[in-house]
């Protein structure tokens, strides 16, 4: 089915759930005739539905390459190796003095640095850490990882600094060659620079990226008159072609290297590359359609993971996923999401046992939508997408003891009819 026939039926169910969630509102009811809004009735009946996960697996992230809201600059020893690429792809040949309408060439470029915006409630560094630069300017393809990572060698080697711990604050300036800055600008060449943390201990930084508007810029001085301020020259990609994903590439994460992957069976969120946790169900219509669902949980069991920062904490956010069934593949289908709640739930990799993922917020969905309209499904995705390298990892349905799989579990009433006595 063509994309132009599944965007209008996408965009009504959309405009539905954002209705839906309108009314979720705790309004003062009090002043209302009580035949308006009757007691629920009967007795809460719970229920855990074995046979309620029609499909649960693991998909990728696609927000694609550069999308990610901050860069990840991480040496984790032989567990994780993350770099950082900057694009400056429009370099200044001249400047201009104040008062002087005349163009002077650059001949000359001093104190050259670039301004880093760091996420200081995710610093991890128990020693000064080295930023090394590197030119990693290529014609090889934009999205190759093995491409960027093989331009890290001493023959494209720019500059290096190294930054105490106490220094780590919000704004760090990183101080470049003014040499190398200089020979782009005269062999009018586009700076592509590299940056790869090393040290005696590990450590790993959130850099803001362009996507939250705190992108990396990068500053110099052309003449030792002190009337002509510094130039600032901004992140910009001229290739690919492609004008959406050159934005996105203006600045991005390398993974170098990463923890191993959680095995098939298992179900994964988080990590490097980023994953999410995919879930569809079959829930019956007598309890959907003729009762008063009080409470959905999906319930979890947790397989410690202790690969990296076992005690660290994860948030993960729910959300039903809005893509029809016109949307076969399960990783497409995890893009086109909802919010069912402003809570999320905190995770630490290392932990195990039951997790309890509250599902009612798309409970009215789902008695609006018929299945073969809507499925009846969800995604599990952390907050922090693509800028942590903490994992999740669950049972799935495909575990041997039926006590570690995916249940879901409703607490309902049945519905009172309205009518006048």
């Amino acid at each position: 089915m063509k994309l132009s026939s599944i965007l209008p039926r996408l965009f009504a169910t959309a405009a539905l759930f954002i209705s839906i969630l309108s009314c979720s509102e705790n309004l003062d009811s009090s002043g209302v005739c009580p035949v308006l809004c009757p007691q629920i009735g009967g007795d809460v009946q719970n229920v855990t539905l074995d046979g309620a996960i029609q499909l649960d697996t693991t998909v990728q992230s696609l927000s694609g390459l550069g999308t990610e809201p901050n860069l990840f600059l991480a040496n984790r020893g032989d567990t994780l190796d993350t770099r950082v690429v900057l694009r400056f792809d429009s370099l200044p040949k001249t400047f201009f003095v104040v008062g002087d309408t005349t163009h002077k060439p650059i001949t000359t470029v001093d104190s050259a640095y670039i301004l880093l915006r760091l996420d200081t409630l995710n610093i991890k560094a128990g020693a000064p850490v080295t930023i090394e630069a590197y030119d990693v300017d290529t014609t090889a393809n934009d999205t190759s990882t093995a491409a960027i990572v093989a331009l890290f060698r001493p023959d494209r080697f720019i500059s290096s600094q190294t930054i105490a711990v106490a220094d780590l604050k919000d704004s760090v300036k990183y101080f470049i060659s003014n040499a190398a800055v200089l020979a782009k600008i005269q062999n009018n060449q586009r700076l592509r620079i590299g940056l790869r943390s090393t040290g005696i201990l590990s450590s790993s930084l959130v850099i803001k990226a362009t996507e939250i508007g705190s992108p990396p810029i990068m500053f110099f001085r052309v003449s030792p008159d002190t009337t002509v301020k510094p130039l600032q020259v901004g992140l910009l990609s001229k290739t690919p072609d492609d004008p959406i994903l050159a934005i996105n590439l203006r600045d991005y994460t390398v993974i170098a290297k990463a923890p191993p992957a959680a095995p098939p069976s298992v179900l994964a969120l988080g990590g490097l590359p980023t994953r999410r946790i995919y879930v569809r169900f079959v829930v019956p219509d007598s309890i959907i359609d003729s009762a008063t669902v009080v409470r959905a949980t999906l319930l979890l069991n947790q397989i410690p993971n202790g690969l990296l920062d076992p005690t660290d904490t994860i948030k993960v956010l729910p959300q039903v996923v809005l893509a029809g069934p016109a949307v076969t593949d399960p990783t497409k289908a995890a893009q086109i999401l909802g919010n069912i709640s402003k809570d999320t739930l905190r995770l630490r990799p290392g932990d195990a046992g039951l997790v309890s993922v509250e599902l009612s917020g798309a409970i009215p969905l789902w008695r609006t939508q018929k299945p073969d309209t809507l499925p009846r499904a969800i995604v599990l995705r952390p907050v922090s997408e693509g800028s942590s390298p903490l994992e999740i990892r669950f049972y799935s349905s495909e575990e041997a003891l039926a006590a570690l799989r995916p249940q879901l579990r409703l607490s309902y009433t049945r519905k009172v009819p309205l009518g006048l006595p």
